[in-house]
């Protein structure tokens, strides 16, 4: 069973909101939830999280699991329970209590929308020191925030998850089955209590029928209701378009003497009244609801609910269109680029700075350095981060597609096109960024169409004379050298120069070695969702010298597969070298152990110890000194030294001075070091 965490501020909300998704989805879906002020953890991750407002989400994804699949939800008035405000006098002054002035401010807006406009409404929130005094106030469930000075308190109830969240949610889940089906019909459940409330409520002026009129009008069912005569009291425009007939030749008319078709009919006579069942009206699937309304234990008038099952399944492809979508969502910041190294650290102050430009930006870097990653951060931090991130990789896309995905194409343009055409990945990226990923694997032909387009600012979809103007940023990476590319006449000079305006490289692993057990630590946590059988440090104890001596061709996504296979293989034991594949220093090789590199890192990081304790001590030491206190040859230090010196780990200073270590040095001494 799949399950969703519920993330609110308050316990109130919390548990009102996981009521109304257990009702809806409590019989598919394990519900939990956690509210800000009170039981929200460290490491939250499931299937789905939603969370009830975009402030919220401000405060709760610091709890959140790294990739943790999030939905902000949408909410509505609980529309049955307005009513209450209607006997206020126009011109009542009261206070709307909330948990936050923001939704205080925005509840305050929805019954304005819906009419509710004749009180005036001062917002409220504890966080407001500055009120009006007043007596009478309303609040959305939210009784215990009430200020003391109020004495009549009007609870219109906790505000609900709307109807396009909770589909969202299903198709989050991968549940758009047959429930999804009348997951409209169950949801309209508070609209048709306010229909049977009305039968009541005859006293109540034409504003009230206006607003009843408009959510009838406004929701995607179509809704027939019958009074206790038989007699048509509402049509809506949807029933309209079902049933291809005018809501003016049915009210007040009785149900036999109109154009309606016989099997709706004889389903609004049945007294078995059914929760829903399928019909077929004018050759169409559609999906009927019919409940009672009842007067003192007597049933005075019906409503029908109805959803065209066309219209579901369009429901369905627009949702599947809008997760699509969100393909063109960079999902990582400069948060999620990890390591303390200088070099890493610069990079990313580098990548900083240049994300505020409109330039196209050229990343170069080893495969698996994460350039994708850098790429979504910078558009995360630029001015472009509202818009689309597109990314367009020229290794996985054959040549006779390119032109099609990237351009697109208008109807008829060749044999297969879709109907009404398609637009190409540069329009999808209009106001945003797109990511050409390894350029340098770009047909030559099609490179000057390319740089065309980046000069025009405009593009031609194939079999189209219409020109379309395009705003986007150009990130484009490689981890092929273009220079050589040039010569050998493979990349064209004058692409690269239009796509190399503001350079950045991404250092490979081996240059930031005391990065590499800060990525194994976070790979590590990462797999285990935040709940390892041990700590990080002492899983890798055993392994964290040959993993900081190897060479690591791969980059980080090697790394990163290393600590899942660890992970895999040994989960809670602590693994030995034995385990790590055979090109890691000190590994057995044909029956041998090569332990040359090994010894020697062994030695340098020896040394560099002593050099640290030295310095810590204010005392200064040379090579003679750690040759005799180490057991070493000095000729073997010299050479030590000199490495180290070259890697930019110490300073070698003549006379009484001697050796120093650098602030690169002292990074690699967090990883020496006994934690």
């Amino acid at each position: 069973m799949k399950g969703i965490t519920l993330i609110t501020k308050g316990k109130n909300t919390c548990e009102a909101l996981k009521k109304q998704l257990n009702d809806l989805l409590g019989d598919r879906v394990k519900i939990e939830g956690f509210y800000i002020d009170g039981n929200i953890k460290e490491g939250i991750f499931n299937d789905l999280v939603v969370i009830s407002s975009n402030i919220i989400y401000e405060h709760a994804k610091q709890y959140l699991a790294h990739n943790c699949r999030v939905i902000i939800a949408r909410r509505s008035i609980n529309y049955h329970k307005i009513g209450k405000l209607l006997d206020i006098p126009p011109g009542t002054d009261a206070l709307l209590v909330n948990d936050l002035t923001s939704t205080a401010l925005e509840t305050i807006s929805l019954l304005e929308i819906l009419g509710i406009d004749h009180i005036n409404f001062f917002p409220y929130s504890p966080e407001i020191k500055d009120y009006p005094k007043l007596k009478l106030a309303v609040t959305p469930g939210e009784l215990e925030l009430v200020p003391d000075c109020v004495e009549n308190v009007i609870d219109i109830k906790t505000r609900n998850i709307d109807f396009t969240t909770l589909v969202e949610i299903l198709q989050e889940l991968d549940l758009a089955d047959k429930k999804a089906n009348y997951l409209s019909a169950r949801y309209l459940k508070d609209i048709i209590e306010l229909i049977k409330e009305t039968k009541k409520m005859a006293d109540v002026n034409s504003r009230m029928n206006n607003q009843l009129q408009t959510i009838i009008n406004t929701v995607h069912d179509g809704i027939i209701a019958l009074d206790e005569r038989k007699e048509i009291s509402a049509f809506n425009p949807i029933a309209e378009g079902i049933f291809g007939v005018s809501r003016k030749e049915l009210i007040g008319k009785k149900l036999n003497n109109v154009m309606v078709p016989k099997e709706v009919i004889s389903v609004l006579e049945n007294e078995n009244i059914e929760k829903e069942r399928f019909i077929k009206v004018n050759n169409r699937q559609v999906v009927i609801n019919i409940s009672p309304i009842k007067e003192n234990n007597s049933v005075v008038g019906k409503v029908c609910t109805l959803k065209d099952v066309t219209e579901i399944q369009r429901l369905e492809e627009e949702l599947r269109r809008k997760l699509r979508k969100q393909e063109t969502y960079a999902r990582y910041t400069f948060d999620d680029i990890l390591g303390t190294s200088d070099l890493i650290k610069n990079t990313k102050e580098l990548a900083k700075k240049i994300s505020k430009s409109q330039s196209p930006i050229l990343i170069q870097g080893e495969s698996g350095t994460g350039k994708e990653l850098f790429a979504q951060a910078i558009h995360n931090n630029s001015l472009r981060q509202r818009g689309p991130f597109v990314a367009v990789n020229f290794a996985a896309l054959p040549e006779s597609l390119l032109e099609s995905e990237l351009f697109g194409y208008d109807e008829g343009a060749f044999t297969g096109a879709k109907k009404g055409g398609m637009p190409g990945l540069f329009e999808q990226a209009h106001g945003g960024t797109i990511f050409l990923d390894e350029i340098g694997d770009a047909p030559q032909l099609f490179q000057v169409r390319l740089l065309r387009v980046l000069q025009e600012k405009q593009i031609r979809r194939i079999g189209g004379s219409k020109v379309i103007p395009i705003d986007v940023r150009v990130i484009a990476a490689t981890n092929k050298d273009l220079k050589s590319l040039m010569k050998g006449g493979e990349f064209r000079e004058d692409l690269y120069y239009r796509l190399n305006v503001l350079p950045l490289r991404i250092p490979p692993l081996r240059e930031r070695r005391g990065d590499i057990l800060d990525l194994a630590y976070a790979f590590y946590n990462d797999h285990f969702k935040r709940k390892p059988p041990m700590k990080a440090s002492v899983f890798f104890g055993a392994i964290s010298d040959h993993l900081l001596i190897y060479d690591w061709p791969g980059n980080i996504r090697e790394l990163h597969n290393i600590v899942e296979y660890l992970c895999n293989v040994c989960p809670d034991k602590i693994p030995t070298p034995e385990l790590l594949p055979g090109e890691f220093p000190g590994i057995l090789k044909n029956g041998k152990a090569v332990y040359a590199d090994l010894n020697r890192y062994k030695l340098e990081k020896n040394i560099l110890i002593k050099i640290f304790e030295s310095n810590k001590k204010g005392k200064p030491i040379g090579r003679r000194s750690i040759s005799s206190e180490l057991g070493l040859p000095e000729g073997k230090v010299r050479g030590i030294i000199e490495d180290m010196r070259t890697k930019g780990y110490i300073k070698v200073n003549r006379g009484k001075r001697g050796i120093e270590i650098t602030e690169k040095g002292y990074g690699m001494i967090n990883y020496y070091l006994p934690k």
